[in-house]
């Protein structure tokens, strides 16, 4: 009886693991690609074409390639400091992670030149 209640907490344990690493490689891809468009959307800036366009398009583009990620609203913000563009892309989803002691519901990436 002690063989089967400790297989079932390390089988517990092991999808709990399991469930985390997946949600945190779903974090880390949504992080990834909002610095991608970030970066996209300062270089489009400091070239001076119109990067809010740019960046609509791309964040449109990449939610409709994310699965099982309900996404609730988006925004980028082009500002013009000290001459040099930044810019900060953000997301708010309705919940990344499945496990109630992570609780992240906004993800973001800030690029500038």
């Amino acid at each position: 009886m002690k063989i089967f209640i400790v297989f079932l907490g390390l089988l517990l344990v092991n999808v709990s693991v399991m469930g985390y690493k997946s949600d945190m490689g779903k974090f880390m891809y949504i992080q990834k690609a909002l610095a991608d468009i970030a970066f996209e959307c300062v270089e489009a800036a400091a070239d001076g074409r119109e990067a809010q366009p740019l960046a609509d398009s791309m964040l449109e583009h990449m939610i409709k390639g994310l699965n099982g990620v309900k996404v609730r609203s988006y925004a980028c913000e082009i500002s013009f400091g000290s001459g040099t563009p930044v810019v900060c892309v953000s997301m708010e989803v309705e919940r990344l992670f499945r496990f109630p002691f992570e609780a992240v519901t906004s993800v973001s990436a800030r690029k500038s030149l």
